[in-house]
């Protein structure tokens, strides 16, 4: 798991300084950051387009780059004919750059930020902040986007939803998308919880960011997916070996607290415990990390909700992959990844007694 390879690439995660970095690059390229903009807007405007019919919309937008993308967003499904109205925290007067550019397309008015800009509204878009918060939500915009969240109206999150952080998954009040569209790659905070439940549907836009900047951020995070793993899946794998797994440490969240000091978030925390005995750690819950010595981590998006018993049956799949010889950080990767695959397929009963049975059949979906 140590090629930067095609297949790497697609289950990339970028922390947000990287996917600033991204976007500069881009530039560089060519791509120029009215146009990353505009094709981000569009984006959102296409995936509400495809879920719902026109009707009554409010875009929430902020201050900076995301409210650029709220902005575009509102003038796309505008001129396809939706009842679109706009509200923005901040003077529209004190944007700049790109989304200065794109606000002044808007023809509409635009209104001040608060719960009364809600009323009437049946979908709502969330473009005040996006990932580049670093401070709790409060004022209008906490008054707003808590009101959002007891109505019945569904909300959608451009890059993350506002008050998550993008590295962590913390939330400092933010409210619950069912629609999240973040550009080129997701994030750290789109599958570490509680941001993962506070996403929804996670669609990845394509924005025109050329795939070779990866290249130069040289990514160490990822989504978990066979892509990753699967060339060192042994052929053998459903052969009964001695359980030992001395280079794979998993732990759930008391045993690690025993076991390690380390604080933050579930990402940071598996890292550092990595590091510092020097073997792969898997620290598993609702959002399992598993992480190298090395720094590379990879996060487990399909870890079932009921996690009775869990633990017994991952660690034995993990254990069985690596006495047969798989890398420890592919057997950590793949054992919690078809853990999950056999209770979405088999349902919560599966067992350790069941893997030589289900392996196959999870086998055969992954390679047809």
């Amino acid at each position: 798991m140590h090629t930067f390879d095609r297949d790497r690439r697609q289950s990339v995660l970028l922390t947000v300084s990287q996917m600033a970095e991204a976007d500069r690059l881009s530039v560089v390229a060519g791509v120029s950051s009215f146009a990353l903009m505009s094709n981000a807007g569009e984006a959102v405007a296409r995936e509400i387009q495809r879920r719902w019919t026109p009707r009554p919309l409010v875009v929430l937008c902020g201050p900076g780059n995301n409210g650029g993308d709220g902005f575009v967003t509102a003038h796309r499904l505008a001129e396809a004919g939706w009842p679109v109205t706009l509200a923005m925290w901040g003077d529209p007067s004190a944007l700049k750059g790109e989304a200065k550019q794109h606000a002044q397309r808007w023809q509409g008015a635009v209104h001040t930020l608060s719960p009364a800009v809600l009323e009437g509204a049946e979908l709502i878009v969330d473009a005040v902040f996006g990932a580049g918060l670093a401070r709790a939500l409060q004022g209008p915009v906490l008054e707003t986007l808590t009101a959002a969240g007891r109505g019945n109206a569904p909300i959608i999150a451009i890059d993350i939803p506002s008050g998550v952080m993008g590295d962590t998954g913390e939330s400092l009040g933010a409210v619950a998308a069912v629609l999240t569209v973040p550009f080129f790659r997701k994030k750290p905070g789109h599958l570490l919880q509680p941001g993962r439940a506070l996403c929804g549907d996670v669609v990845v836009a394509d924005i025109g960011t050329p795939e070779t900047v990866l290249d130069t951020l040289v990514p160490q995070t990822y989504e978990n997916h066979p892509r990753l793993w699967l060339s060192d899946l042994p052929p053998i794998a459903t052969q009964d070996r001695a359980p030992r797994c001395a280079g794979v440490l998993p732990l759930d969240e008391d045993e690690f607290r025993q076991k390690f000091a380390f604080s933050g978030d579930s990402l940071t925390r598996t890292r550092a415990a990595a590091q510092s005995c020097s073997r792969v750690v898997v620290l598993e819950g609702g959002d399992t990390v598993i992480a190298a010595p090395d720094g590379q981590a990879i996060i487990n998006s399909n870890t079932p909700s009921n996690r009775a018993g869990a633990s017994v049956v991952s660690r034995s799949i993990i254990h069985g992959l690596q006495a047969q010889g798989m890398p420890a950080l592919s057997a950590a990767a793949a054992g919690m990844w078809l853990h999950g695959a056999a209770i979405a397929e088999f349902g919560p009963g599966f067992s350790a007694q069941d893997w030589p049975a289900v392996l196959p059949v999870l086998l055969r979906g992954l390679v047809n």
